[in-house]
């Protein structure tokens, strides 16, 4: 069966597209849509599995003329650090277009996303982590189970 199309389930923030992994089709298509970089989370272990990312991606970028960075965040060995956001704040700085967050589900896009929110937008942690509810990472696991409204604040 082919992928699932990560098109159907992006957020659009800003200059960002925040996704799972993209499809050949869906590179395609956002480039179409004027995306000009790709910032890839998913770790060298996920890249390499043909049977996870069935394609080569860098490959594939710079085969539709699309700036290609990795960044791996996730699994041992590859910690959130802020080198990986200051990477990606360089990188939506230098784009002159849309840019290609993704992760395998959209997770680390949306985390490493809250972070920029904070860091370069001057969001509030809070504002920033309820912007990411379509991802569905708000509310926090510990506010649904809970019942307890939460409120994330700078210290």
């Amino acid at each position: 069966a082919a992928p699932a199309s990560a098109l159907d389930t992006a957020l659009v923030r800003d200059r960002v597209i925040l996704a799972g992994q993209p499809t050949v089709a869906d590179l395609e298509a956002w480039r179409g849509q004027g995306v000009t970089t790709v910032f890839n989370l998913r770790t060298p272990t996920e890249v390499d599995d043909r049977a996870v990312v069935p394609f080569d991606e860098a490959a594939q970028a710079a085969a539709l003329g699309l700036d290609y960075r990795h960044q791996p965040v996730g699994g041992k060995g590859h910690p959130y650090r802020p080198e990986v956001l200051e990477a990606f704040a360089a990188s939506v700085a230098a784009s002159d277009g849309p840019v290609l967050l993704h992760c395998g589900t959209g997770v680390r896009a949306g985390l490493l996303y809250a972070a920029y929110a904070v860091k370069y937008l001057g969001q509030t942690p809070d504002q920033a982590m309820r912007d990411l509810e379509p991802l569905g990472l708000w509310p926090l696991p510990l506010e649904q189970l809970t019942g307890i409204e939460l409120s994330l604040d700078r210290r």
